[in-house]
Formats: structure tokens, sequence, C-alpha cells
């Protein structure tokens, strides 16, 4: 017969907190979560700055109309399930950056054209258009303009005339940059427009560079790795590209949307590349 074990292997409940502890801690590390988390920052910073009883009650009405706009497709257009976190950096990115002064239905009509373009223009599953990028874009034509004003604003330290929004925005960039490991594209976009503003302009654009809304392009929205590369040959590529066409627009004018025409040019180029070698890859 076998000896019955009557004795219990204890519990060290002190060891299993540590380890719940360490893991939460690794989730909160997610890169979505903590562009969540700093644009909701950001966004309350930029309000509490232009805090009015008038100006919060018109931020509510656009924060339902934009939250009622991005959801209504997924009541009709059931091809995936809404993730709340894309829908929340998606929404927090349309109230910093389209103009404050925007009718609520307008800001409707954004949402809704935001996820239509989402969940309609795609390629082998992916977006091809960075959402936020395309909806902003596609409702300036409806008269809504897309201000920055979340994103830069004052007040500004002397030099360069650096928003204090560039504070929260470069170390959470920098950790974004690191955590999808994308230093290909962040030097080749750098170099690349300051070469080029340079060359065109005669002056280096470091003002453009430090003032708070270029760095929110680059890391929030030029990094996006659903519709921008993410191998290493492919980025050096994509940044030349997007750093050329950022200077040549900001110097020439020819738009008045450089950021937004420069990354969706990007991304249509990008969708068809990727189109056309994946089922190469595939074979071999």
């Amino acid at each position: 017969d076998k000896p019955e074990l009557t004795e219990k292997i204890p519990i060290n409940h002190q060891s299993i907190f540590k380890h719940y502890l360490f893991y939460s801690i690794i989730d909160m590390m997610n890169p979505p979560l903590i562009i969540e988390f700093y644009l909701a920052a950001l966004y309350a910073l930029a309000l509490a700055v232009k805090y009015s009883p008038g100006l919060a009650i018109s931020e509510l009405g656009r924060i339902i109309a934009v939250a009622t706009g991005l959801g209504l497709p997924y009541l009709v257009i059931r091809r995936q399930s809404p993730r709340l976190t894309n829908i929340a950096i998606t929404g927090l990115i349309l109230l910093l950056l389209s103009d404050q002064k925007t009718p609520w239905p307008l800001m409707i009509g954004l949402g809704l054209l935001t996820t239509s373009i989402k969940t309609l223009i795609r390629s082998q599953h992916l977006p091809i258009f960075n959402p936020a990028a395309a909806g902003l874009f596609t409702a300036s034509f409806l008269g809504i303009t897309t201000t920055w004003w979340g994103v830069n604003f004052s007040p500004r330290l002397p030099l360069f005339s650096i928003s204090m929004a560039m504070l929260l925005t470069l170390p959470v960039g920098l950790f974004i940059f690191w955590s999808y490991k994308r230093l290909p594209t962040l030097i080749s976009v750098v170099s690349l427009f300051t070469l080029g503003y340079w060359w065109w302009a005669g002056r280096p654009p470091l003002t453009i560079l430090l003032e708070g809304t270029f760095a929110f392009f680059l890391f929030i929205m030029a990094m996006e790795p659903k519709t921008t590369p993410v191998i290493d040959k492919q980025e050096w590529v994509y940044g030349s590209i997007l750093g050329i066409a950022l200077a040549f627009l900001f110097t020439h004018r020819l738009v008045t949307s450089s950021h937004l025409v420069s990354l969706l040019t990007l991304n249509l180029l990008f969708s068809i590349f990727r189109k056309i070698t994946t089922p190469k890859q595939l074979k071999t």
C-alpha cells in the first residue's frame, strides 16, 4: 500500500503577489495601452491650459459625437469586432487634431468616415491607411480643419518655441520607438527631412522638429505598425521617402495638410508593395 500524503504544501502568498505584480506591470507596458494613457493625459493637459466652462461643455459634446461616429459602423459592418483600446486611441487623436470649433454633427461624420475607411479599405486583412489620418484628410472636404491644437500648445520654452506638450510626447515617443524597434524609421525621417528642408528653405528646421507637432506625427502616426513597414530595409526606404516628401511639401506649400498627405501617400505605396511581394515571400 502507498502511504497517504497528509502533509500540505505550503503556499507562499508573498511570492504569488510578487509574480502577479510583475506580470501586471508587464501588461501595462503594452505599447497600445501606453499610447492610450499618453493621449488621454495630453488631452486633459491641453484642456486644462485652455479651460473655460464653455469649452468643457463643447468638448463633452465632441467626445460623445466622435465616440458615436466611431462606434456606429461596427453595428452595420460586422467583419471584425471592435477593440476598445484602438477605438479610444483613434478617437483621442481625432479630438486632439481636429478644430475645437467643429460642430458635433460633423464630428459624428468624422468618426463615421474614420471607421468606415478602416474597415472597408483594406488589403490582406489589414487597413491600407492610417485610420485617423485618412479620416481627418477626407473630412477636410466637408469643412473640418486639422489644427493639431492638442499636441502643440502654450506655455512654450524660449528655445525654438518648444511646446510644453513636447515634454510629454518625447519620452512616450522614445518608448514607442524602442518597443516597436523603429530606429531606421526615426533616423531616416528626421535626417532626410532636415537635409531636404535645409536644401529648399536655406535654413535648418529646428523649430519644426522641436515645437511638438512633428514629434507627435512621427512617433504616434508615422510609426503605426499596421500601415507602415516593420522590416529594417523597408523602413529605411519608407522613412527616407517620407522625410523628403515632408520637406518638399513644407517648403513649397503645395497642400495645407503636409503631414497627412505625405503619410497617406506612403501608406498607399507600402500597401501596394506589400501586396506585390507577399506571394513571393510565401513561395520561398
